[in-house]
């Protein structure tokens, strides 16, 4: 898609008021999904679950009521489209994801596809038919928390997921498999092994998503939306371990100890001023974390010298040579480290993701939105998002940041309407630019 922009002064005036008359829309819809997926003091939507195909149902009946088409692939996967004019032209699609993790919060995922929809009503409350279909996608299978593997549903529909995995895969709470659970819901994998990918570069033109930011930097920027430049890879380790021996903590002497809790703490220190490092260097969108870091309990106590650590290292970043780099440190410092305290580590499998850059022009055009409605046009990277497969699809693809308030992955996301209206309006906006409206 051409990133020229199209001039079109007067139907961008009427996006803000578009939006606006939208939002009440948007709120009902929000509202029905935690009516139906509410857990406790959160939601609870399990990728294909019940309350994920209630959450579906949610967005096919809104869909409905604005008269737009609703349908289908064999994954399960949800499309509500508005026609184009030309009906054979590759679409634009906008969605996230339907699932959630346990307990979670309302917002993340569904802002995205409730944001779809909301875009797709103020374009057809200003009586516009655009030049091509434009397309809302409520995604499954998103978290990994359910089936160990992210994408699923994007994955699917894309062609990007191994179609072994229909039948590999198990989700944790039911143990039966991913193609058991599509079957399941009524969808057909069967279909999945034979047909060709429902989406491609082919049939889409670009895709958008807009999500809450799932950390604290809008809110204490006291900015209300952020372009996304980039969706962080990583290099992970999650089975690491370290061993040593057990020992009389007041009898052997510091010399003489194979201590793999200072062993350990050694090598994530060390790994902690790496990352202080490439951040000097200009690496600002990289994280590192230690999520798990333990003594067996049925064998340490204040008194022994812990013989064995377990734990798990985490490194994000937007640039490729920074994987690298991590990659290359650890095996130099646990190399190093096993010299110096005679112990020996088991890193186990390293897995990992390539970052993924959103396309330039999507971005650009974004920004220029941003600045065209009054609106900060800051960028920052993102975690992973159903739009990492859309780039590896070879889709030029866009990504808006909503602020959040209390992070994300709990029931506390506080997601302000009047936020997410902005950031429908800054969507349309470049839309409008790149003249796909």
């Amino acid at each position: 898609m051409s990133t020229v922009r199209v001039e079109t002064p007067g139907l961008i005036d009427l996006i803000p008021d578009a939006v606006t008359a939208c939002l009440p829309f948007a709120s009902r819809a929000f509202d029905d999904l935690r009516r139906v997926s509410r857990d406790g003091p959160g939601v609870t939507r399990p990728s294909y679950g019940d309350n994920e195909q209630a959450a579906s149902k949610v967005i096919a009946d809104a869909g409905r009521e604005q008269g737009f088409e609703v349908d289908y692939d064999s994954a399960g996967n949800l499309y509500v489209t508005l026609p184009g004019r030309d009906r054979s032209a590759p679409a634009v699609v906008m969605g996230s994801h339907l699932d959630s993790v346990p307990v979670g919060g309302n917002y993340d995922g569904a802002a995205g596809i409730v944001a779809g929809l909301t875009v797709m009503s103020a374009i057809a409350h200003m009586n516009v038919q655009p030049p091509q279909d434009m397309r809302t996608m409520g995604i499954r299978g998103e978290e990994s928390v359910w089936f160990g593997t992210a994408y699923l549903g994007s994955g699917l529909a894309l062609g990007l997921l191994p179609l072994d995995r229909l039948d590999d895969l198990t989700r944790i709470d039911s143990g039966r498999t991913l193609a058991q659970h599509i079957d399941d819901l009524g969808f057909d994998s069967t279909a999945l092994r034979s047909d060709p990918p429902y989406l491609s570069a082919a049939n889409v033109a670009e895709y958008y998503e807009l999500h809450i930011e799932q950390g604290p930097i809008l809110v204490a920027k006291d900015i209300p939306v952020a372009v996304a430049t980039g969706i962080r890879g990583n290099a992970r380790y999650p089975f690491a371990r370290c061993r040593g021996n057990y020992d009389h903590a007041a009898a052997v002497p510091r010399d003489m100890r194979r201590d793999t809790v200072l062993a350990t703490a050694d090598l994530v220190m060390q790994l902690d001023r790496f990352w202080h490092e490439i951040e000097a260097d200009g690496s600002q969108d990289s994280v590192f974390t230690v999520g798990k870091f333990y003594t067996d309990p049925e064998v340490h106590g204040m008194t022994v010298v812990p013989g064995e650590v377990s734990f798990t290292l985490n490194f994000g970043t937007t640039r490729t040579e920074d994987i690298k780099h991590f990659h290359d440190r650890v095996r130099d410092e646990v190399r190093r480290i096993e010299d110096a305290r005679r112990v020996s580590f088991e890193l186990g499998e390293a897995v990992g993701t390539d970052p993924k850059p959103l396309d330039s022009g999507v971005r650009e055009s974004l920004r220029a939105a941003c600045q065209a409605l009054s609106e900060d046009d800051f960028e920052m990277a993102t975690v992973g998002h159903d739009a990492a497969m859309f780039i590896r699809a070879g889709i030029p693809s866009g990504m808006v940041l909503i602020r959040n308030a209390n992070g994300s992955h709990n029931p506390d996301e506080a997601m302000e309407i009047d936020d997410f209206g902005i950031g429908c309006r800054i969507m349309m906006t470049a839309m409008a630019q790149r003249g796909l409206l």
